[in-house]
């Protein structure tokens, strides 16, 4: 079986002779420190290409490559949607939500995707001292277009995650005492122990 390849997919001798010399510039400066050598700069512009995605503000943050995988800032995830002609309106943006309304472009379809500072909590996002303490109505603004981007304009984003998502899912959940979570939250935590502690003493069948 032969798999065919389009025509741009793979960069040309030419510029591939671009990204090096570009890559050994911005090694030289010493201004990319926390990305490493030349190659690893190269990564980021070769997936910044396939991307079509300008490689200097990919560089400069737009997007950051963490084992293989692509992290894509918030606010590049979302100039992305925009310049493929989709829109996003912003419904709610707080500190504790933020409800983002998506609409495509071609078909017309809609969704409408929210994602709360309980939502963090519960997948273990929230730290002392970190950017959910810091800056959170950013945070679910964050995770509200990336959540919205994979339901609605996975096409446009590819199989790019936003910035954060892939450390901070190897992370425990630790909820600082000044961040208060809602009663019903707390209802269903101490529901899923109770299930959890019943389960355990169930004797095993097979033991």
């Amino acid at each position: 079986m032969t798999v065919a390849i389009r025509d741009n997919a793979i960069p040309s001798d030419h510029e591939m002779m671009v990204y090096k010399t570009m890559s050994q510039h911005a090694v030289a400066s010493k201004m990319y420190k926390g990305i490493g050598d030349e190659s690893a700069v190269m990564m980021i512009m070769l997936a910044a290409r396939e991307l079509g995605l300008p490689p200097m503000q990919c560089l400069n943050g737009g997007i950051n490559i963490i084992n293989g995988k692509i992290e894509i800032s918030a606010r590049m995830m979302s100039g992305m949607i925009r310049m493929a002609g989709h829109s996003i309106s912003i419904k709610e943006s707080t500190d504790s939500s933020c409800t983002l309304v998506g609409k495509r472009r071609d078909n017309g379809e809609t969704a409408t995707v929210t994602y709360t500072l309980v939502d963090a909590q519960r997948a273990g996002l929230v730290k002392p001292g970190g950017g959910w303490v810091k800056n959170p109505k950013d945070m679910c603004f964050a995770r509200c277009i990336s959540r919205l981007s994979r339901q609605l304009f996975s096409d446009v984003i590819g199989i790019g995650y936003v910035e954060g998502e892939i450390k901070a899912s190897e992370q425990e959940l630790v909820v600082p005492d000044d961040i208060p979570v809602e009663a019903e939250a707390v209802e269903d935590v101490e529901f899923l122990e109770r299930t959890l502690h019943t389960l355990l003493d169930i004797e095993d069948p097979l033991g």
